[in-house]
Order: C-alpha cells, then sequence, then structure tokens
C-alpha cells in the first residue's frame, strides 16, 4: 500500500512539475511577446542568427517541442525555409537544456527559498494588475516546479527502499536499453523536461548501503534517449503538413539521430585511451557530488557540440531529409485547394500565441491587397470595359470570403488561449478589420456590376466623368497604402495622411454628383449611364471608408502618436468643385497630396 501511495505521488509530484513549467513558459511568453515576434521576424539565412532564435524562444516558452512544431507550421506556410529551419531547431534544442539546468537547482540549499516563490508570486498575481500579475504567475510557475520536484523526490525515497525496483534499475545496464527507455518515456510524456525531472530524481536518490538508485552513466544514456524522443512531437506535428514540413521534422530527428552518433562513439572510444576521457569520470570530477548539476551538464554540452560538429553540414541534412520525404505530384483537386488555403497561418503555430497574432496580421494584410486587387479590376472594368480578368476577379472574390470565414475563426482559437490584455484587445479589432476588408470585395463586385450594366444597355460615359472616377480611384488608392503601412507597422503615426486622403475622397464623391446633375441638366449624359455613374462613386467612397476603419480598428491597442502639423496655413484654400479644379485633371499622386493639404486646411 505504501509503494502505490508513493507511485501515486510520484505522478502527482510530476503534474505539479509539468504545470509549474507551463505556468513559467506561458508567462514568460507573455512578458516578452513583442520580443518574441521580434527574434521570428530577424530569421535570415544566417546560421549564427537561426541557432540565436531557436535558442532564445525555446528559452522564453520552454518547450522545444513547441518550437520545432511552429517551424513545421512556418515551413508549412512557405514562410520559412528549409535551410533556415534547420539552424532553428538545432538552436531549439540548445534553448531546452535550460530547462534540465533549473530542476537541477534542486540540489542547492537554496531549494525551499525557491518552493516559497510560489506564494510570492501567488500573491503578486492576485493583488497586482496586468504585467505585474503576468511576473507573479512567471515567479510562481517557477516556485511550482520545485514543489513538484520536492514530491517526486520524497516519493522516490519511499520507492527506493524497495529492493525489486533496485535490482530492476541495476539490472538495466545495456546502453541501448537505456536509451529506449528515455526515447519511450519522452515519446510517451511529449515532454523532454518531465523525462529529465524524473531522471533526475532517480540519481539523487540514495539506496541503503550507499549509492545511487541510477548511475551517472546510465543516465547519460537515457540522456541520449530522451534527446531522440523528443523529435516525436514534431513527426506528430508534421503528419498532415506539406512534403516540407515533412522534411522539417526529419531534420530534427537526423540532428538528434547524428548527435547521439557521435557521442556513443566517444563513450565507448574515450575510455580505451584514456579512463580519464570517460564522460562519466570527468563530469563527476567537474562537478562532484552534484548528480542533477552533472546530467544538467551534459545534456547542454551534448547539445551545443551537436551544434558546433553538425553546423556545417546543415545543406547535407537538408538534402538527406529531401531524398527521405519524396516531393508527391498534387492532382488537378489539391492544386485548386491550395488557392484556398492560408498564405501565412498554421494550426501548429497555436502552441504559440503571441507568434500566432503576428502571423494572423500578415494574413489580414493579405487578405486585404486581394480585395484591392478586385477593386482595381473592377474599376478596369468601369474604364475599359475589359471583362478578361473576370475569372481570375471571381476565384479572387471565392478566396476572400474563405478568409472571412476561417480567419475569424482562427483569431477566436488564439483568443482562448493565455494571451496579455493588450493582445485580446488586439484580436478584438481584427474581427473588425477582416468584416471590412471582406465588404471592400462585396462593393468591389457592385462596381464590376456596373460596368456589365454599361455593355448590357450599350452606354458609357463621357471623359471628363472617366477623368474625374480616375481621380476618386487616385485617391482611394493613396488611403490604402497608408491604411496598409501604418497597419502592418502597427502604428498611428499616419493618421493624419489617413484622415486627409479620407476626407479627400468624401470631398469627391460630393463634387462628383453636383457635377453629374450639371451634366444631366446640359443633356451631357444620359439619365442611365447617370444612375450608374453615382452608384459607382457611393461605392468607391465605401470602400474608402472601410479601409479607413482598417486603421480606426488600431485605436484600442496602439498608442496614439503625437504628430505636428506639417501643413502651410492658406487662407485662400476653398473648397471648390472638382471640375473648377482643373478640367483637365489627371490622377497624378502628386495632384492628391496637394489636394490632401487643402482638405486638411480647411478641416
Amino acid at each position: 500500500m505504501d509503494m502505490v501511495q508513493s507511485i501515486l505521488f510520484l505522478f502527482g509530484g510530476l503534474g505539479t512539475f509539468l504545470i509549474g513549467l507551463k505556468m513559467m513558459g506561458d508567462n514568460l511568453q507573455n512578458i516578452a511577446g513583442d520580443r518574441l515576434k521580434m527574434l521570428f521576424n530577424k530569421v535570415s539565412n544566417n546560421k549564427f542568427m537561426g541557432i540565436a532564435t531557436g535558442a532564445g524562444i525555446t528559452a522564453v516558452i520552454q518547450s522545444s517541442s513547441a518550437t520545432t512544431v511552429m517551424v513545421v507550421g512556418f515551413v508549412n506556410a512557405g514562410l520559412m525555409t528549409l535551410k533556415q529551419a534547420t539552424s532553428i531547431i538545432m538552436g531549439a534544442n540548445i534553448g531546452t537544456t535550460i530547462t534540465a539546468q533549473i530542476t537541477a537547482l534542486q540540489s542547492l540549499p537554496i531549494t525551499p527559498f525557491l518552493t516559497a516563490m510560489a506564494c510570492v508570486g501567488a500573491f503578486m498575481a492576485m493583488f497586482g494588475k496586468n504585467k505585474l500579475a503576468k511576473v507573479g504567475m512567471l515567479i510562481s510557475g517557477i516556485g511550482v516546479i520545485f514543489v513538484g520536484m520536492r514530491f517526486m523526490s520524497t516519493s522516490m525515497d519511499s520507492i527506493s527502499s524497495s529492493q525489486t525496483v533496485i535490482n530492476l534499475l541495476a539490472s538495466a545496464t545495456n546502453p541501448f536499453l537505456l536509451m529506449l527507455i528515455g526515447m519511450v518515456f519522452t515519446a510517451i510524456f511529449q515532454s523532454s523536461a518531465a523525462t529529465t525531472s524524473i531522471l533526475i530524481t532517480l540519481c539523487s536518490v540514495s539506496v541503503d548501503g550507499g549509492g545511487q538508485l541510477m548511475t551517472l552513466q546510465s543516465a547519460i544514456f537515457v540522456t541520449l534517449g530522451i534527446n531522440i524522443g523528443t523529435c516525436v512531437t514534431a513527426m506528430l506535428a508534421s503528419i498532415g503538413a506539406n512534403t516540407n514540413a515533412k522534411r522539417a521534422s526529419v531534420i530534427h530527428l537526423l540532428f538528434n539521430v547524428f548527435g547521439t552518433a557521435i557521442f556513443l562513439i566517444l563513450i565507448f572510444v574515450a575510455p580505451l585511451i584514456s579512463k580519464k576521457l570517460a564522460m562519466d569520470y570527468w563530469l563527476a570530477k567537474a562537478f562532484p557530488n552534484v548528480v542533477s548539476t552533472q546530467i544538467a551538464m551534459f545534456h547542454t554540452i551534448f547539445n551545443i557540440i551537436s551544434t558546433l560538429v553538425l553546423l556545417p553540414f546543415t545543406g547535407g541534412l537538408t538534402k538527406l531529409a529531401t531524398l527521405i520525404v519524396r516531393e508527391k505530384k498534387k492532382s488537378e483537386d489539391e492544386s485548386i485547394e491550395d488557392n484556398y488555403k492560408f498564405a501565412f497561418i498554421d494550426e501548429r503555430i497555436l502552441k504559440t500565441p503571441s507568434i500566432a497574432l503576428m502571423m494572423l496580421r500578415k494574413e489580414v494584410v493579405a487578405m486585404a491587397r486581394l480585395s484591392k486587387e478586385n477593386f482595381d479590376i473592377a474599376f478596369d472594368c468601369i474604364t475599359h470595359l475589359n471583362f478578361d480578368k473576370q475569372k481570375e476577379f471571381e476565384d479572387r472574390e471565392k478566396k476572400i470570403d474563405f478568409l472571412n470565414k476561417k480567419l475569424t475563426k482562427y483569431a477566436v482559437k488564439i483568443s482562448t488561449k493565455d494571451i496579455s490584455y493588450k493582445e485580446e484587445k488586439e484580436i478584438a479589432s481584427f474581427y473588425h478589420a477582416i468584416s471590412d476588408i471582406e465588404r471592400v470585395g462585396d462593393y468591389a463586385e457592385n462596381i464590376c456590376e456596373s460596368a456589365q450594366e454599361l455593355v448590357d444597355y450599350k452606354l458609357n460615359f463621357s471623359s471628363k466623368a472617366i477623368e474625374e472616377l480616375k481621380m476618386m480611384k487616385s485617391a482611394v488608392d493613396k488611403l490604402y497604402e497608408n491604411v496598409i503601412s501604418a497597419f502592418e507597422a502597427k502604428s498611428l503615426a499616419l493618421k493624419e495622411e489617413v484622415d486627409g486622403y479620407e476626407d479627400l475622397v468624401d470631398t469627391y464623391n460630393e463634387d462628383l454628383s453636383k457635377n453629374h446633375i450639371a451634366r444631366l441638366h446640359n443633356n451631357e449624359c444620359s439619365s442611365e449611364s447617370g444612375g450608374i455613374f453615382l452608384s459607382i462613386v457611393s461605392n468607391m467612397e465605401r470602400i474608402a471608408d472601410h479601409f479607413r476603419n482598417v486603421f480606426k480598428s488600431m485605436d484600442t491597442y496602439v498608442s496614439p502618436i503625437k504628430i505636428k502639423a506639417n501643413v502651410k496655413d492658406n487662407t485662400s484654400a476653398n473648397n471648390q468643385p472638382l471640375a473648377e479644379i482643373d478640367e483637365n485633371a489627371t490622377s497624378d499622386s502628386s495632384q492628391n497630396d496637394s489636394a490632401v493639404s487643402k482638405v486638411s486646411e480647411n478641416k
């Protein structure tokens, strides 16, 4: 009965340890959210930058598996090449060793103080707000890790008194069996940190008669197995992904397999040269009487040396992965389906919400570009009555509708994760931005239908009417450019420009309507074509409104920037009718810039 209780306490301690690890990782990620995004934005073909990125992100989120799964997601979305993924995966293996180093601290006299951090952090979380509460949860997570370790250590003391357990562990001396044990347990727990913590506990517990429940040499082989077992998570994540994503998970496996092979050679050959070169000998010499630190240091040394040795062969690893996972020819149905997939986001990236949010922003921008492209095609239909791109327009409209539904669902999934209050407001604003962008596509469709009416009823616009529409279109284009630049940068610095162009579009809307009525009175156009003209102008004005709404959606989570007006005082300016401003007007952007200044002066 005592043995059963000890085993239950062991699992309870393991669960507490994993909860503490998650608390620490999640809150560290929330606190360092923007810095985490900056790390991924700096990903390049520079191998050392890739290693630093992988190590840094894994150190923050406390899981090499999560980092590798993210990398698989990025490769699947086409945002990262295999070459870039390889160096990040190497870095992730180094970053994950920090968890073992934290766990090894239990052997120090400061463990009671580290355990008490669970209480200190809890009070900070209860009485603090926003960032202070997150810091409190982070501190509490560290404390809970050591509470879990304490539970495991205490329960292991009881288990170690069992002669059956002692004999079982003593008989497990075969290096490959020990590696298999490490692989299997890591695959089951889906966490190298969990298996490493149990391993450190086993090696830290003494048995009657002296010695540890498990020797350092045995622990070294188990650690090698743990490093291979951690690849299982990434392999599972690649199921259903594209070919390159599967290759990224294979690269992770190859890295750890080759690294293990290198160390097995060192472990078996070194003692033949000199006993002092044996791995367990110099680890015990360098860190005497601290088994937990010896294991943690071996874990770190393994990954650093493996990275240094294999770094020059990243190209070879990529080629080998390419040979193992062959490219499959896509069927026609699969090629069509690809058109309705995300450009940037992937379900796997949800494991790190702050990164998923960054990718969602990129996807919203991509959706906006699709709507703008359809608006351009629609306007070309009006000015040239050219319908050659009608099929392209319809396919793009279907994709816009697809993104409208799917991006909203993806935003909901992110909102269910543990995110900061600022990120919650950002996601809430995305619902509106996505809806506004979808409406732009609908109004572009209305303009296309108006062009078709001109053809069906054999109508046309005067050259003056076409020039007026071009001027208004140019103002909408400038508004869009400023909105997208601001939205991508998460900045309100272009507020003056956005407001100016939006006001200019409103001015054009009024002037074009007045000019149209004047042409009707002068019999310069028919009432049928006039109605279509007014419908087009109205749709363009609404498109401008929705683009500006996308900019305004940032008000809730982006701090306003005070900008001095850069407009000269010109009291003689006035809002003249469009036709009186320039009868031979063109769509030159410099003319719009001048008009924006005039609108700003008279606001």
